[in-house]
């Protein structure tokens, strides 16, 4: 019994004291509600908390950003939901939650880099200590000047900046997932039990419901994976690596639907396009890639080196090869390629444990204790140099105070149901404080049209002077049924101040609400809301190239100014379904400022209408009525939702067999 009790405290001393020490040093963050870092994306993760925990809205149409969207492409959900239900269950903020969750993915990470660290063969202690530098050492910081300047030095702790400054919480969260499910995997082709793929395979899921960029990180790391593999290793392992693979899909396209996924890539590589170092530069980086992995596999074989550093040093290489590449040399084999630079942390310092491990035994005993307890020394320095670090940038704010909810607050009793435009940080917090819809939000790999982009850099960007400005400004906020536009000046407390021209509105709207060099004006509409009636003939047909082109845009806003056009009523019936009533006659079309998508149908007096897209990708319905016209318009996500839950649903029931099965065999 005490044997048992010792080899239990050994095996979960390590973890335990790892998760202790990163909880130590992020303790503030457990227990903020807001923290004085207006800059930060976590704003809009918080709104689609608080949305969730208003809606529980997984398969609904979201109308609050980009003219609405369906809600599984705002951003994968699996964090926003924990923190929802978090927040209901413990009866706290969605604030609260999101910093208490972040809090406690972030304390993890250490636990679970020292898991992949021992799956990988590595011993207790080797894991432990590499663990703890990973825990108080951010060698990013190190190999890329940019990182330690904005970290303030390479002692500072990048990953934590990260989450706190940044809002990373989903990217945090999400590489925490990808070392478990990394350990898991490889601890599924040694054991080679059902029970063991069936873990693998929801920890490999539970990465893309998290977060899009560790998932990338993921999926460099599999690359690594393979890589590393001996080729009798490879071949026999392939039919479990395909059933592995199979059952991950099946368990995450429930959450990230396989449309989301392919339009969210999409979206991300048009939102990268052009930012390639030169002309074909990235493919012949990847050329290079490909053969750098190839020799330096064969080379690390001949060597004899174990499967684990083989693995640390191929997946090094890849993540290196995107993160140094677009960072030194301007070369992005990948979109967005400076944001794994945190990822790559996981294999620098695995490498580096692995390297240090095989000159560590080579020391006798009266060498290697004076270095363990050196490496020791300066952990507990930097540990406590990480957690002053901490409560630097951990700070708590008054909310009240803050521009970004002073600016949603007057919103949220003021403007209904109409879009509003903001500007950077403001955008980024209003809807996690009200539920108005924007013209633009969060996040542009989630867009359905880039034509929000089109429209909002004119205003955001102005043109020439102040009174060009004005007047494209309000062509486009008109077009987009805006109700009010936010602006901040040179001394605005917003923390990006976007705008340029920012008075070029003075003396040509109202200002409904003013605070120092903050404004918001009203837009004037003849008939506010998201459904207007003009003559088809003045509908948007061809999208828009720029900002500039605004040949079909003038008359479509002239006609809703045309006092001699009827007004239309607009109203959400439930989260998929609106209503629209008016008098129309023949030759009159509703424009509806709600983005076009295939799930939209739409009735008129009962009798089935087509529902088009217009030049500026929203609704246009021409219902040909003549006199009252009820109009009903309702948006379904399809099948494909209900298919892919039944073929999850029959994958989890075959494994749990399978599981059944093989435990009572292992009985018998």
């Amino acid at each position: 019994m005490q044997s048992r009790a010792r080899a239990a405290i050994a095996a979960l001393f390590p973890p335990l004291f790892l998760f202790a020490v990163n909880a130590w040093i992020c303790w503030r963050l457990l227990h903020t509600e807001y923290l004085d870092q207006m800059q930060s994306i976590e704003g809009s993760f918080l709104a689609l908390a608080t949305y969730i925990e208003n809606h529980w809205p997984l398969y609904d149409w979201f109308p609050v950003w980009y003219g609405g969207m369906p809600f599984g492409r705002t951003y994968p959900p699996g964090l926003h939901y924990t923190v929802a239900i978090a927040a209901r269950g413990f009866g706290i903020s969605p604030a609260s939650a999101y910093h208490l969750i972040t809090a406690l993915t972030y304390s993890l990470g250490a636990v679970t880099f020292y898991y992949l660290a021992r799956a990988l063969g590595g011993d207790r202690t080797m894991a432990f200590l590499a663990g703890m530098v990973f825990s108080v050492f951010s060698p990013s910081t190190l190999l890329l000047p940019a990182v330690r300047a904005d970290a303030g030095g390479f002692l500072n702790a990048r990953r934590l900046q990260a989450l706190v400054v940044y809002g990373e919480g989903p990217n945090v969260t999400g590489l925490m997932l990808v070392m478990l499910a990394l350990a898991l995997l490889h601890r599924a082709l040694r054991k080679r039990t059902p029970a063991s793929y069936l873990l693998a395979s929801l920890a490999l899921a539970a990465v893309p419901i998290v977060n899009w960029t560790a998932t990338i990180a993921l999926v460099l790391g599999l690359t690594a994976y393979v890589v590393a593999g001996e080729g009798r290793a490879i071949l026999a392992n392939l039919p479990r690596l395909v059933l592995i693979g199979a059952v991950t899909a099946a368990m995450a396209f429930p959450f990230e639907l396989p449309s989301t996924i392919r339009s969210t890539f999409l979206n991300a590589v048009s939102m990268e396009a052009g930012q390639s170092g030169g002309s074909g530069s990235h493919r012949i980086a990847f050329l290079l890639l490909v053969v750098a992995l190839v020799l330096i596999r064969a080379l690390l074989i001949r060597l004899r080196l174990p499967f684990g550093p083989r693995f640390a040093v191929l997946y090094f290489i890849v993540t290196g090869w995107v993160v140094l590449g677009a960072m030194w040399m301007n070369v992005r084999l990948i979109p967005l390629p400076e944001r794994f630079h945190i990822a790559m942390e996981i294999p620098m310092v695995l490498t580096a444990a692995f390297a240090a491990a095989a000159v560590f035994r080579m020391w006798s005993p009266r060498v290697r204790v004076p270095v363990v307890v050196l490496l020791s020394i300066l952990c507990l320095f930097q540990a406590i140099h990480y957690r002053k670090y901490a409560r630097s940038i951990i700070r708590k704010t008054d909310i009240a105070r803050k521009l970004e909810y002073q600016e949603a607050e007057w919103l949220g009793w003021n403007i209904h149901g109409g879009p509003v435009l903001l500007p950077g940080s403001t955008a980024f917090w209003a809807n996690a404080f009200n539920e108005e819809p924007q013209v633009t939000g969060c996040c542009l790999q989630s867009l359905i049209s880039n034509q929000p982009l089109i429209s909002s850099y004119p205003i955001f960007a102005g043109y020439e002077n102040d009174a060009e400005s004005a007047g494209y400004s309000l062509l486009w906020l008109k077009a987009e049924a805006a109700q009010a536009i936010a602006i901040g000046g040179p001394n605005s407390r917003d923390a990006y101040r976007e705008f340029k021209y920012p008075y070029r509105f003075k003396d040509r709207l109202p200002v409904v609400w003013s605070d120092g060099d903050d404004s918001i004006y009203r837009i004037p509409e003849r008939a506010p809301g998201l459904a207007r009636v003009v003559h088809s003939a003045d509908i948007v047909r061809h999208p828009p190239v720029s900002g500039v082109d605004v040949t079909e845009l003038r008359p479509f806003v002239a006609a809703l100014d045309d006092p001699a056009l009827p007004v239309a009523s607009f109203a959400w019936v439930d989260s998929n379904t609106a209503r629209v009533n008016g008098i129309l006659a023949p030759g009159q079309a509703i424009s509806v400022a709600i983005a076009w998508d295939p799930g939209w149908s739409a009735t008129a007096n009962g009798q089935s209408i087509p529902v088009r897209a217009d030049g500026l990708s929203f609704i246009v319905l021409e219902p040909n009525c003549s006199g009252a016209c009820d109009v009903r318009l309702h948006w379904s996500p399809g099948a494909e939702p209900g298919f892919m839950i039944a073929i999850a649903l029959l994958t989890l029931t075959a494994m749990a067999i399978w599981c059944f099965r093989d435990r009572f065999k292992a009985r018998a």
